[in-house]
């Protein structure tokens, strides 16, 4: 099947607000900036949500894929993930950072890599779910609304990354059902709803829920009081998520990030981390937002250039033949 070149842009435009994302958190630890607060928090609204919704877009359903090749994407996920949780112990080595902390069950999966396992968890999860129930896409994802709410009242936190596979699994399942055909196109298509819906979400969210980042990442813990936000969070992000899928058009530059952003995920944190945050405290260069667009273009350009080193991308899908056979 041919490549959707719309939606690999998308994935390089999302790829590349994870990247300034990250690039405003670590930047933050030093110096808060307003600004780049605020366009964190839009970003971390729907970036993710929206990612877990391709994944789930391009996940086949199991009645049309052999189960042979399912357990070989969740296997080649797998491998990926132990290589860069043991290159993440090798950077916090070198780096100086807590070794015995990093050898703890709270920092599996380490940073980013929650994202990793949490496909592993919502494939298997797919796989695993009756048909009877899997047929049924708009009581499934009632079921999965509740438990993305009820998510926050586990405490699990970040170990294993259970909550967050929980408070996003609806996001994969929405994904998953648009593919199949299996939701209404006329709510689906309605970009006019979701663009209201997102404008009147976004404008409550800024009045009433400005710290809404403890509902929103799927890896704190929040009670009973807590929600009506979780469930406006969910909605806007549901609503930004669909928009933004429906209206992206091609782009042959952000297509070409977009193809390999699983590239760009993993090795994004070890360049802001690890060499900008340090070059931007040790010589206090400046962190207002326009900076922050700067340093953003240019750690997408160093990713660019590491593009090209085959043994770098191999790691991120060990399962390949290193070298294509001519």
């Amino acid at each position: 099947m041919a490549r959707d070149n719309r939606l690999d842009t998308l994935k390089g435009i999302l790829i590349i607000l994870v990247i300034l994302g990250h690039v405003i958190q670590g930047i933050e630890r030093h110096n808060y900036n307003v600004i780049n607060h605020g366009v964190m928090g839009l970003i971390y609204i729907f970036h993710m949500p929206l990612f877990t919704l391709i994944s789930g877009y391009l996940t086949n359903s199991p009645d049309n894929e052999p189960s042979r090749v399912t357990w070989r994407r969740i296997l080649d996920t797998t491998i990926t993930l132990i290589i860069f949780q043991l290159l993440s112990y090798l950077w916090i080595i070198v780096d100086g950072g807590d070794v015995r902390f990093a050898l703890t069950i709270k920092s599996v999966p380490f940073g980013i890599l929650w994202y990793l396992m949490s496909l592993i968890y919502w494939r298997i999860m797919l796989w695993c779910t009756p048909r009877a129930l899997l047929n049924k896409p708009y009581l499934y994802l009632l079921i999965a609304l509740v438990i993305s709410v009820l998510s926050g009242f586990t405490g699990w936190g970040n170990p294993l990354a259970l909550q967050r596979t929980l408070n996003f699994y609806i996001f994969f399942l929405i994904g998953f059902y648009h593919k199949q055909g299996m939701i209404d196109a006329r709510w689906w298509n309605n970009n006019r709803l979701h663009a209201a819906l997102m404008i009147v979400l976004l404008a409550v969210i800024f009045f009433f829920y400005p710290n809404c980042g403890r509902v929103m990442n799927g890896a704190e813990e929040y009670g009973l009081r807590d929600v009506p936000e979780k469930l406006i969070v969910l909605a806007c992000s549901i609503s930004i998520s669909v928009f933004l899928f429906n209206t992206v058009r091609d782009n042959k530059w952000l297509r070409v990030i977009g193809r390999d952003s699983m590239f760009y995920y993993l090795y994004h944190i070890f360049i802001v981390n690890s060499v900008l945050c340090h070059i931007v405290k040790t010589y206090h260069w400046p962190t207002a937002f326009p900076f922050v667009l700067l340093y953003t273009t240019v750690v997408v350009l160093v990713l660019v250039l590491l593009s090209k080193v085959t043994f770098l991308k191999w790691l991120t899908h060990p399962t390949r033949p290193l070298f294509k056979r001519q």
